[in-house]
């Protein structure tokens, strides 16, 4: 006791030796009559009480693996298990001569491996943040930046997150392989038993890597909201697969399906504001009666450009996107529908991602539909009799409006992505 309660594992064990010695020796003789085994109740005392503390010290060595231990303290946690079975193996020979030792090892061996990634999976557990949690909340607070700052605390602690579990995952997967991989002699049972553990191995690490994608994926959903970060948690997703790459257990072709879908989001995501700002422009304009925020100052280099202002005009480069045209300064809420267009570029230059384009192509094409569709029906609607306040204006700009996009805006739009 302790032995156990000092980790002294070495004595615990010569102890625990020592008890399978007293117990061939005093207590396992065929020839020992009923009377002689009763006056041997002190043997039987001090042997039972070995046995108890035995299964505490497996408990203590196990839960030693829970912790933050190197390669050394590893091995010699292990080496103690194992030796630790062996007195087990030694007492069931003393019993029986009849047990198959060689498979009671090779199941006692199994559970070990069990036991270790159990252990090491607790420990991987209990170090990884949880990402965006309040307590990264409480520090964006803490730092009073508002809502930017929250952003890049919770930003951080993504990629802090993806950062520890590389780290600890391939650190767990180096031990096990380390420790388990080159204690099977050649021969064949032995080789069954190591393909059991390269088995038990793969199916750990396929659970972590799930369970890591899964994580990722809800994370960034909640907390990602700008393509910059995104490109960021991509890399070191990346480098996390190619990491555990070097083990056999790239996952870099299952981090496309997580980032693709979001990234097409949050395109998608500025266009649509753009043309719902574009919308209730116009319909605040139409319920006011008001035409003025409809046309802005046209300049006489405007007047000069605006005729002759289309795709082919623009001396477009393949590695640069052709400049808007300046006429739309003269129609603000097609400009600014235009700049949010543009602005959603802009942030897919940050995270280019070649199987998202078909996805953003379809967004396009329907982008370009709702906007035609929307100014349609605002011609329609100001065409309406009855429309109160500066009516002639709001049918002009109407038209205008309905014109320009489909003269410069669309083939813009069609020549830019």
């Amino acid at each position: 006791d302790a032995c156990v309660r000092s980790s002294l594992y070495e004595d615990a064990l010569s102890i625990a030796g020592f008890a399978n010695t007293l117990e061939r020796r005093h207590l396992i003789d065929s020839s020992s009559t009923e009377k002689e085994v009763e006056k041997q109740t002190v043997v039987v005392g001090v042997v039972s009480e070995i046995r108890r503390r035995e299964a505490d010290l497996r408990r203590m060595l196990i839960h030693r693996l829970r912790g933050d231990v190197t390669m050394p303290q590893c091995l010699e946690v292990v080496t103690a298990l194992r030796r630790l079975n062996g007195v087990e193996l030694e007492r069931r020979n003393n019993k029986s001569g009849e047990h198959d030792l060689e498979g009671v090892h090779a199941a006692m061996e199994m559970r070990l491996q069990v036991d270790f990634l159990e252990a090491r999976d607790a420990w991987l557990e209990g170090g990884i943040a949880k990402i965006g949690s309040a307590q990264a909340a409480a520090a964006a607070a803490s730092d009073k930046g508002g809502a930017s700052s929250r952003t890049s605390a919770q930003a951080e602690q993504i990629l802090d997150g993806i950062e520890r579990y590389r780290t600890r995952c391939f650190e767990i997967v180096t031990q096990f392989l380390a420790i388990f991989r080159g204690s099977f002699a050649p021969s064949t049972s032995s080789s069954n038993n190591q393909d059991h553990s390269f088995s038990l191995l793969s199916m750990w690490t396929a659970r972590r890597v799930q369970t890591f994608l899964t994580s990722l994926n809800s994370n960034l959903i909640s907390h990602v909201h700008d393509t910059a970060t995104l490109r960021d948690a991509l890399d070191a997703s990346s480098f996390f697969a190619s990491s555990m790459g070097r083990v056999g257990a790239d996952f870099q072709s299952l981090l496309a399906p997580i980032f693709e879908p979001l990234l097409t989001k949050m395109i998608v995501g500025y266009w649509s504001d753009g043309l719902n700002g574009m919308g209730e422009t116009l319909k605040a304009c139409r319920d006011a009666g008001i035409a003025g925020p409809l046309f802005g100052t046209e300049t006489s280099s405007n007047k000069d450009r605006s005729d002759g202002i289309n795709v082919d005009d623009v001396d477009v480069q393949s590695s640069r996107t052709p400049h808007p045209p300046r006429s739309l300064l003269a129609l603000p809420p097609l400009a600014r529908f235009l700049n949010a267009y543009l602005t959603g570029l802009n942030e897919l230059r940050r995270c280019l991602l070649p199987g998202a384009f078909p996805s953003i192509r379809l967004a396009h094409n329907k982008l370009i539909a709702d906007a035609k569709m929307a100014l349609q029906a605002n011609e329609r609607a100001a065409l309406t009799p009855g429309l109160r306040g500066e009516a002639t204006k709001l049918r002009e700009a109407a038209a205008k409006m309905k014109a320009e996009f489909d003269k410069c805006v669309e083939p813009y739009m069609k020549n830019t992505l």
